[in-house]
């Protein structure tokens, strides 16, 4: 359960107007959409952000790469959603849990090298 309001298509003009372009493509307004639907300028600049990131990225890699992150995030509400929306653009369950996989080994690296303090000697 949301512990902000939802605001289904009952924000300010903008963000109702964002919302209907949102149940055009998804069928339905994602609670993640009506949580930012208060303020059409807040849920604008998300929505433009989420396109402008990842720019040279193929759709299935930047939903793969969206599957780890939030999965290292520790955002199920985000891994459900970019699990299928890296299935919708053509990643393989196998794909899926090979990102998973990167993730909790970065992860664990990035854990251990913190706590010992590690030397940065590979560089570019």
């Amino acid at each position: 359960m949301a512990i902000a309001k939802l605001y289904n298509k009952t924000g300010d003009e903008k963000a109702v107007k964002l919302q209907e372009g949102i149940e055009k493509k998804f069928g339905f307004v994602p609670e993640v959409f009506q949580a930012m639907g208060r303020n059409g300028d807040f849920l604008q600049a998300m929505l433009s952000l989420s396109e402008a990131a990842g720019k040279g990225l193929d759709p299935k890699t930047k939903e793969l790469i969206s599957v780890a992150v939030s999965a290292v995030m520790g955002c199920g509400y985000c891994v459900d959603a970019h699990r299928a929306l890296s299935l919708k653009a053509g990643a393989t369950d196998e794909e899926v849990t090979a990102a998973l996989e990167v993730a909790a080994m970065m992860s664990a690296f990035n854990n251990f090298n913190k706590s010992i303090g590690m030397t940065h000697d590979i560089k570019a």
